[in-house]
């Protein structure tokens, strides 16, 4: 890559004593889905599986909100905490994830649709305008369930009852109050930036500045380096298809955390052993951007450090301009403007620009260009380059970096790339749903 510049809660309680001015939506999900509130006065909401006995679960719920504010609905994320969700799941009990709600000023966002594996468990009308469709998404899955019993489940707090009918007033509050766990998340913590150096114009990423980082090696021998990673979950990283397509799961290790590529072993490090490679099944082999994404499920979850964090996944709800124009980031360990290998990551700040843009400078790449791509460049000629394939191109978006796009091809300059032009990206939220169903939390 060349030079660039540098850049829970205690006690949680069943919906009752909402201040007077709230309002408390009615849903057509009685049985899957109940409003709770915390004793620190947040709310949050949990939904259950239709039955037991299943060992993988995809969730699509939506919400609708008052206004325009994206974070009001939290990712779906498994309740009351990863560890007792997957377990009740192994022990063949009914699933249970949930929502935290947020700015949602008097009136609660409204269930309006929940899905588990392709099944619809209720749908209903959403507010009326100004109001958002929030649209959360989760794949659970585990080992075969020691139990296939089809019998109601356990509930983790007392089922409370079924919510009433809302009022036509804001002062309607019949809920009594439940104890119900602490809710924890692996996810709370994703995209978030460590350290980083404190003068204008480095060169270098700092040491767990992006703990989503990890090196891919064809062996253990750390003589081939070939792609960049980035974590998105304890059992998942995500890079290129082209550089993982036709590799078996044995031929390939990566390097969570790593940093000093001459430092072998590294401390704080951790090399992890491949599961199993996953590509989209219409990836034959060829370099073709559109659908240059894969997945690589680690054989053991990795435990989070300071130097290995995941990064935040895209979500149908955050919204793409037409125009682009939004500032991406870039790391990896490629090569420098000399065409030497890097011995540490460097990172470059790039601009994405409209396809049409794209297109028209860049007339020969116009085979590569698709509505599944993106392109990014730097005004400095800056960018990744070999040894960058896989890299995420990420985007900051309320304090947290997502990953919008992965490190594709770029137009060559003899033995280095030619960076004043654009290279272009895997436009990753257009395969946002591939991704949720193919990578293991």
């Amino acid at each position: 890559m060349t030079i660039l510049w540098l850049t829970f809660l205690g006690l949680c309680l069943n919906l009752s004593s909402f201040t007077s001015a709230l309002f408390v939506p009615q849903h057509n999900c009685e049985g899957y889905f109940d409003y709770f509130e915390e004793d620190i006065g947040g709310y949050f909401g949990v939904f259950t599986a239709p039955r037991s006995g299943v060992s993988s679960l995809s969730w699509t719920v939506s919400f609708s909100a008052h206004g325009y504010d994206e974070d009001t609905v939290s990712p779906l994320m498994p309740y009351p905490s990863k560890a007792l969700a997957f377990e009740k799941i192994h022990n063949g009990e009914r699933g249970t994830v949930f929502v935290r709600f947020q700015d949602f000023g008097n009136e609660l966002p409204k269930l309006t649709y929940a899905e588990v594996n392709g099944e619809v468990l209720c749908e209903d009308n959403e507010y009326k305008a100004p109001s958002i469709t929030l649209t959360r998404t989760l794949l659970m899955s585990t080992s075969a369930p020691n139990s296939q019993s089809t019998a109601p489940s356990k509930h983790l707090v007392p089922p409370p009852p079924p919510p009433p009918k809302p009022s036509t007033t804001l002062n309607d509050n019949p809920f009594s109050r439940r104890s119900a766990p602490r809710i924890e998340s692996d996810f709370d913590q994703c995209g978030e930036e460590g350290f980083g150096p404190l003068q204008i114009g480095g060169e270098l990423v700092t040491r767990g500045q992006y703990p989503w980082l990890a090196a891919l090696y064809d062996d253990r021998s750390f003589e081939k380096y070939t792609c960049v990673t980035s974590v998105i979950s304890k059992r998942t990283v995500i890079t290129a298809a082209h550089c993982i397509h036709g590799k078996s799961p044995s031929q390939l290790w990566v390097y969570l955390g790593r940093h000093d590529r001459n430092e072998n072993p590294e401390s704080g490090a951790l090399l992890v052993s491949v599961n199993r490679v996953l590509t989209p099944s219409e990836f034959e082999g060829d370099i073709v951007p559109d659908k240059d994404v894969g997945l690589l499920v680690l054989d053991e979850p990795i435990v989070y450090t300071k130097y290995i964090k995941p990064l935040c996944l895209w979500s149908k709800d955050l919204r793409v301009s037409p125009d682009e124009g939004e500032t991406g980031m870039v790391a990896g360990w490629g090569y420098d403007q000399t065409g030497e290998k890097t011995r540490f990551p460097m990172t470059v700040n790039v601009r994405l620009v409209p396809l049409i843009r794209c297109l028209k400078e860049m007339k020969r790449a116009e085979d590569f260009l698709t509505s599944r791509t993106i392109c990014a460049g730097n005004s400095q000629a800056h960018g990744p380059c070999f040894g960058d394939s896989g890299s995420a191109l990420v985007v900051l978006r309320n304090n947290r970096y997502y990953v919008r796009g992965i490190v594709s091809i770029s137009p060559r300059q003899g033995f280095t790339c030619d960076l004043s032009g654009y290279v272009i990206y895997c436009d990753v939220a257009k395969h946002i749903d591939w991704v949720r169903q193919n990578m293991v939390v």
